[in-house]
């Protein structure tokens, strides 16, 4: 099933029906137990996370994820790392949007957010790097994340390109040492993971990071710039604050990570369903945030109702997952959503066009098929 060509947006909704006429975690057709409540999420993610084999989308080789030291260190240096780079002051907006764009000045659905954020992150990334390393990051974004991750169009396809990429980057990893005394970039992050790590298995770490940092979060951002046209929160008089109330409020309702996947170590229950060892368990994102047991209106788009969540609300919205498999970019992914949303619709205007009306499921929940574009406001005296 999940190597078809056609989006899975219609599988998302009918386990969300599922669940929503479920008391309790519900099996799909295919085996996987899946859950689509806080209370069941949690047990998995925290209350119970000993009984899965643990797990990161960060830091891991193949399925196997790196020692919890190794993810702890790893974490911390890209926190510090971010924190070394002023990304607010040093981005060119205007010119970011111009790249993006294609001869017409369009803004195509499922590509430009991964390239405008590629490159709000390209100090964190490759800071001031030699061009081949740069050049193989824009080559995995161009020929992996879109394709792959975002559209799939290649998933049937023999497709070489991340291999090829890897064996580029492991190339580039064992020749360079780790500059200075503190990390720059994610090439040091990587390079300086302590253990017996091979150059390639620092190449598949370092790309792990690009697809988290630039997949993940520029599928959001094109969520948050077209829903905020769509809804009329586009203008100069839009406010940092509206901007973060439109953040969450996209996030919940088009997680772009729209399931959590943990394997069973042991043989348990969850909410008096049985689970066995090596068994699968989805916990869907999109579910959680779409139950009408937690949400007023659950298919609306309210962003004003971020103003005073309830804690039902508070515990049942997992873009990021929770407890120690929880996805570090929860800070500055959603930090850098806010501050490219404000950014971009404070001072443009925007003209939606879409091709269909549903979004597009593969690894990320993307946007639907069209475009957007942006004019620059006049804003005289006013600065960014």
């Amino acid at each position: 099933m999940f190597l078809d060509r056609q989006s899975l947006w219609h599988h998302l909704r009918r386990w969300e029906n599922l669940a929503a006429d479920a008391d309790g975690p519900l099996r799909l057709r295919f085996g996987t137990l899946f859950v689509a409540d806080a209370d069941a999420a949690r047990d998995v993610l925290v209350d119970s996370a000993d009984t899965y084999l643990p797990q990161s989308g960060f830091f891991r080789l193949g399925s196997t994820p790196l020692p919890q030291t190794l993810r702890a260190e790893a974490s911390g240096e890209l926190l510090k790392v971010l924190a070394r780079h002023d990304l607010h002051a040093s981005f060119d907006i205007d010119s970011a949007i111009r790249e993006a764009g294609d001869r017409r000045g369009r803004l195509r659905h499922q590509r430009w957010g991964v390239r405008v954020v590629r490159r709000y992150f390209a100090p964190v990334i490759a800071h001031r790097r030699h061009s081949e390393i740069n050049s193989l990051v824009d080559a995995y974004v161009a020929s992996s994340i879109v394709p792959d991750d975002i559209v799939g169009h290649v998933v049937r396809r023999s497709h070489r390109s991340v291999p090829l990429i890897r064996a580029g980057f492991a190339e580039q990893l064992g020749r360079l040492p780790a500059q200075g005394a503190d990390a720059q970039d994610l090439v040091d992050v990587v390079l300086r993971l302590r253990g017996e790590l091979s150059p390639a298995d620092r190449a598949q770490l370092l790309q792990r990071l690009v697809l988290s940092t630039v997949g993940f979060t520029g599928v959001a951002l094109e969520w948050v710039v077209l829903l905020g046209v769509q809804h009329g929160y586009n203008g100069p008089t839009v406010r940092p604050e509206q901007v973060r109330s439109l953040v969450k409020e996209t996030l919940r309702l088009y997680p772009t990570a729209w399931r959590l996947v943990r394997v069973a170590a042991t043989d348990h229950e969850i909410g008096g369903v049985p689970v066995h060892e090596g068994e699968h368990v989805l916990i869907g994102t999109h579910a959680l945030h779409r139950s009408a047991a937690v949400w007023d209106e659950p298919l609306d788009f309210r962003p004003t109702r971020w103003e005073k969540p309830t804690d039902d609300q508070k515990r049942s919205y997992l873009p990021f997952g929770k407890g120690k498999g929880m996805c570090p970019a929860n800070g500055f992914a959603v930090r850098a959503l806010e501050h490219l949303g404000h950014l971009v619709l404070r001072n443009y205007r925007g003209d939606v066009r879409l091709r269909r009306r549903k979004p597009h499921v593969r690894t990320l929940l993307a946007p639907p098929a069209g475009w957007t574009r942006l004019t620059r406001e006049p804003q005289p005296g006013r600065q960014d």
